[in-house]
C-alpha cells in the first residue's frame, strides 16, 4: 500500500475579535458617586461616597475608579457594568477581561474583602475572583486571590502586594464552562470550571464588589479597590494546532501520534482521493480528554486500498 500523506486539521472560528467595551475612565467625572451613572455603569449604592472617580490618586494614570474607604450603605456594595453579551448568535463564545487594579490597605485596624464577579443576563452570579484582604491568619496566610465557582472558593496561592498596581487577565470559553486567569502573566488558573451553578452561562454584566467583614457597615475597613484600566472583548474558539507524526511498521500498518486538547475532541480521518472523507475506522475518535496527552492510532484495517490519506480533524467538545 502507498501511503501518500499525513493532514492535520483545526477547526477555528474565523471572527475577529471585537470590543465589548473598554475604558481608562477618562470620560468620567471626578468625585464620590461618580462611577455609577456613567457609561450605563449601575450601583446599589449612589449616596454614601464608597464609590468614587479620582483624577490625581495616580497622577501617571490621571482618572481611575475605587471601591472602599467611605462608609457604605450596605454590607455588600457593587459597581456593574451589563454587557449582555450573547455568544451564540455572535457565534464567539471566548470572552476575555482584561484590567489594571490594586488593593489599598486599611489604616483603621479592619479589612474587607473585594470580588471581581460575572453574572449571567438574568442576574445570577456565576463566577468570581475574590481578592482576600482580610488580616492574615495564625498560620501565616497572606493576603491572596480566590477562585470562585459560585458554590465553592479555592485558594490559588497567589498573594499580592497593597498598594501596588496589577494586571489581571481572564479568559472565559462560555461554551465549555471554563476559564484561566493571570496575574501580571503569572497563572492563578488554567482550564477550570467556569461555574458550578445550574445558572444559564452567559455574559450579562461584570462587577466590581465590596464586602464588609463586619456585622455592620460602620465597622467597614477603609481599604479600598482602585480600578485603572478595563476591557472586555470576544473571540471565535482558538484551536491548537495539532502536529501528526506517524510510524509504519513491518505489517505495513500506520500508527499516527499527536497530543490532545483540555477540551477538544480529535478524530482520525482517512480519504482515497482528498476529496470525500471517512471517520468509520475503528477507535478513531478522542473526546473527553480532561489531561493534554499524547495518544496514538494505528490502521488495521484488511483491506486499505493502494493509496490512503489521514488527517485529525479537532473541534471544541461539545
Amino acid at each position: 500500500m502507498k501511503i501518500s500523506g499525513i493532514l492535520a486539521l483545526s477547526l477555528t472560528g474565523i471572527l475577529h475579535a471585537e470590543v465589548l467595551y473598554e475604558t481608562d475612565f477618562e470620560a468620567f467625572s471626578v468625585g464620590i458617586n461618580q462611577w455609577s451613572g456613567t457609561e450605563g455603569w449601575i450601583s446599589n449604592d449612589n449616596t454614601s461616597g464608597a464609590q468614587s472617580i479620582d483624577g490625581d490618586l495616580i497622577p501617571a494614570l490621571q482618572k481611575t475608579a475605587s471601591l472602599g474607604f467611605n462608609q457604605p450603605a450596605g454590607d455588600l456594595t457593587f459597581v456593574a457594568k451589563p454587557i449582555n453579551y450573547d455568544h451564540v448568535t455572535a457565534g464567539a463564545p471566548i470572552v476575555k477581561i482584561d484590567t489594571l487594579l490594586g488593593i489599598e490597605d486599611s489604616t483603621n485596624g479592619r479589612r474587607d474583602d473585594f470580588f471581581l464577579s460575572v453574572y449571567n443576563s438574568a442576574g445570577n452570579r456565576l463566577a468570581s475572583i475574590r481578592f482576600d484582604n482580610e488580616a492574615p491568619t495564625v498560620d501565616g496566610t497572606l493576603f491572596g486571590f480566590w477562585r470562585d465557582d459560585g458554590l465553592l472558593q479555592h485558594d490559588t496561592i497567589l498573594d499580592f502586594i497593597h498598594g501596588e498596581l496589577f494586571n489581571l487577565f481572564i479568559t472565559i470559553d462560555l461554551e465549555n464552562n471554563l476559564w484561566s486567569a493571570d496575574i501580571d502573566g503569572n497563572p492563578l488558573f488554567e482550564n477550570a470550571q467556569f461555574t458550578a451553578t445550574n445558572n444559564p452561562v452567559d455574559l450579562g454584566l461584570v462587577s466590581f464588589e465590596w464586602d464588609v467583614d463586619a456585622p455592620t457597615p460602620n465597622q467597614h475597613g477603609n481599604n479600598f479597590l482602585l480600578v485603572a484600566d478595563l476591557a472586555i472583548t470576544n473571540s471565535a474558539v482558538t484551536t491548537p494546532p495539532i502536529n501528526v507524526s506517524y510510524t509504519v511498521n513491518e505489517s505495513d500498518h500506520i500508527t499516527l501520534s499527536w497530543q490532545t486538547a483540555v477540551g477538544f475532541d480529535d478524530q482520525v480521518q482517512y480519504s482515497s482521493d482528498l476529496i470525500t472523507w471517512q471517520n468509520t475506522l475503528p477507535n478513531s475518535s478522542f473526546t473527553g480528554v480532561n489531561s493534554a496527552t499524547t495518544v496514538y492510532f494505528t490502521d488495521e484495517s484488511p483491506d486499505r486500498g493502494p493509496t490512503r490519506f489521514y488527517r485529525v480533524r479537532r473541534s471544541p467538545a461539545p
